[in-house]
Formats: C-alpha cells, structure tokens, sequence
C-alpha cells in the first residue's frame, strides 16, 4: 500500500482531476458521457474545497464527492458520493484511503448516511465497496441499455455510528 495524503481540493488540483475524470469513465462503470468536458465546466461543477483529493508522492490521483441529496430537512443527514482513482494508482489502496477520509468528514459533519450509486458491469468497484462496508439496497433492473444489453444499477449505502 502507498502512503498517501488526503485533503481537500485546491484550484491548481482541477486539471489533474479533470484528467481523471475525463480517462476513468467508460460505458462498463457510468451510465452517461463524462458531463464536464472543459477546465470551465469541470470548475463550476466541482469548486477547490468540493471533493478530498488523493496525492501521492505529490501527484494527485483521486478524488471523492460528495453531495446533499435534495434539499429537505429529512434528508440532510445523508450524502451522496462518487469517487474516482486513476487507473496507474488504482488497486494501491488510494480509494480506501479516501473512503477512510470521507467516513472521518462524514462523522465530523455528523452524517448518519453515505450512499451511491454501481452499475452491475463495474464488478470491480461493486467488490470494492462492498469491503468499504457498504451494503446493496435497492436494484434498478435493466435500467440502462449500454454496449447492446441492459445494465442494472445498484443503490448501494453505508451507515455511519
């Protein structure tokens, strides 16, 4: 495992994750094209301070986001994630380390719910939450058509003490 630092994100980070972004999506992990096409596009969706960045050796290869999910009172004790890792850093151990980062905000923030989303076909990242301790809560059967078949998508969540 490398030894890596997380923290939140800065403005000179966002081209380094806009690279990310832009070379980890593919139609077996994401439903849809990569929404932030631009440096611009991707800095007003994802400000500096948004996302806990991952560096390594001082090279930022990951992040993780979160969000509020809509805004009602009921609600607000839960947040919805998406995280990405660069595939030269993956499988080193950088998203457990963001995972641990986000659990620790979370509960700082006093968050009771982090929940996301995984397509069926994204074996590996289904395997990896399921080691974070998330747990399946609902199946979208067949609800997207990519690469010729239909695509489940799994709700998946992690309860915080």
């Amino acid at each position: 495992m490398v030894t890596v630092n997380c923290r939140l994100s800065r403005t000179a980070d966002l081209p380094a994750l806009l690279a990310i972004d832009q070379t980890i999506w593919n139609t077996q992990n994401s439903p849809g094209p990569v929404l932030a096409r631009d440096l611009a596009s991707y800095a007003q969706s994802y400000p500096a301070g948004s996302q806990l960045v991952a560096e390594v050796a001082g090279q930022v290869v990951g992040m993780i986001s979160w969000n509020p999910l809509p805004p009602f009172a009921s609600a607000r004790y839960t947040w919805d994630i998406g995280i990405g890792v660069a595939k030269t850093a993956q499988h080193q151990g950088v998203g457990h380390q963001l995972m641990q980062a986000l659990k620790a905000a979370a509960r700082e923030q006093g968050i009771h719910r982090i929940a996301l989303r995984v397509l069926a076909t994204n074996h590996t990242a289904r395997q990896f939450y399921a080691q974070q301790g998330f747990q399946v809560e609902s199946v979208a059967r067949e609800a997207f058509y990519l690469d010729g078949q239909f695509v489940d998508d799994y709700g998946l969540a992690y309860l915080l003490d």
